[in-house]
């Protein structure tokens, strides 16, 4: 799975050759897919973290802790090592097996930092959730850090070496793990670190946050939906793979001033700005995780489409589409569905909600569903 295309395209072949499931048109498929992935999404919530009618309560900790773990390791299992070995197992045997994997390894690594680890860093305490929050941040790096090895730059520089899956991927682990404890270490540590103070860090959390974020929105953007333009230029798998690494830390800046300025002047109020204060330099993260959420389904569930027309017009009409789609999704889910629907808080009467949480399980089951179960019980048509 190094690159959208191909993705789409293993996923579409998968789904093609089961003999089970309902068989549906392209459109159908998408609609079908949106369903399983948020209805999925919502039984979650309401077992887990629906302040209101929950049964078991536990958001936002440690539920976004062990939320965002799993789907770090989804990219371990699904990019990095592009499923070795669960995909030799038939579904939904296959998507069982990953998953059960899945749950155990997010529940365990969070657990390591916080109970053990949290002993001698008051950062990871588990007093009063603080250590969750700290290993929950370890995965904003992390997304990076180990997914656009495997997406961008294509497992670059090991495949050119003719390394081989898992080997292939463990090297991509071993690399994603250095790049993340670094930039944990620089960007955002010293900012939950009890011996810090706020003109010690590089920039305060919130906009680390959303600055990073933007990042994020960037990469998968051009990586999903604009086929790696503008780093397809590079002529080279080399410099396409470094123009990628650095040019999203480029474009993302760009882009994080961008959404800023779109969430103050346009799409929150006015009373809202005010009762966030400082902290809307984290909601370029919060706008930006639903962007990537219709990237994630667009990608995967409809066809990247179009794909008929001149490799421009494609990039352009996707690129409208989904970013269209996800500031749409934004404004809908502040203004009615998180609070009457998932019954978060309210920030002023309706305004409300916290994105990170909810996406990122809608991006969550999208990718278990999709890359770990080949979207199994759905066969999209061809033609």
């Amino acid at each position: 799975m190094s690159n959208s295309a191909e993705t789409t395209r293993n996923i579409g072949t998968a789904v093609s050759a089961k003999p089970f499931g309902l068989q549906l048109g392209s459109l159908g498929f998408s609609i079908a897919c949106f369903i399983v992935i948020h209805g999925i999404s919502l039984g979650v919530w309401r077992l887990f973290a629906d302040p209101k009618v929950g049964i078991w309560n536990y958001y936002p900790q440690p539920f976004g802790a062990y939320l965002f773990w799993a789907i770090l390791v989804v990219v371990f299992i699904g990019f990095n090592l592009g499923m070795h070995g669960f995909s030799k197992l038939s579904q939904p045997m296959g998507g069982i097996v990953a998953t059960a994997v899945t749950l155990a390894l997010c529940f365990a690594i969070p657990m390591l930092l916080i109970f053990g680890y949290g002993r001698l860093d008051p950062a990871f305490s588990p007093i009063k959730y603080a250590g969750h929050g700290a290993t929950g941040l370890i995965v904003l790096i992390g997304f990076y850090g180990f997914g656009v090895l495997a997406n961008s730059m294509d497992g670059w520089p090991w495949t050119d070496a003719g390394m081989k899956q898992p080997m292939v991927g463990f090297a991509q682990i071993l690399t994603g793990f250095v790049l993340t404890v670094v930039v944990y270490l620089v960007l955002i540590y010293p900012c939950l670190a009890s011996w810090t103070a706020p003109d010690r860090v590089v920039m305060a959390l919130p906009t680390a946050i959303g600055w990073f974020y933007s990042v994020i929105t960037v990469w998968l953007t051009t990586a999903l939906v604009l086929d790696l333009w503008p780093y397809s230029m590079f002529k080279t798998r080399a410099g396409r793979a470094l123009a990628a690494f650095f040019g999203n830390f480029v474009l993302g800046t760009v882009l994080y001033f961008i959404l800023l300025s779109l969430l103050k002047n346009v799409l929150i109020p006015a009373d809202a700005l005010l009762k966030i204060g400082p902290a809307i330099n984290l909601w370029p993260a919060q706008l930006g995780v639903w962007i990537v959420n219709i990237l994630l389904f667009w990608a995967l569930c409809c066809g990247n489409a179009p794909t008929s027309l001149s490799p421009v017009m494609n990039r352009v009409v996707r690129f409208i589409i989904t970013w269209a789609l996800g500031i749409g999704a934004f404004v809908v889910y502040m203004k009615w569905f998180a609070i009457d629907v998932l019954h978060e808080a309210a920030i002023v009467p309706g305004f409300g909600g916290d994105p990170l949480t909810w996406v990122d399980l809608l991006n969550l089951i999208l990718l278990i569903y999709v890359v770990y179960f080949g979207c199994y019980g759905l066969t999209k048509k061809d033609g």
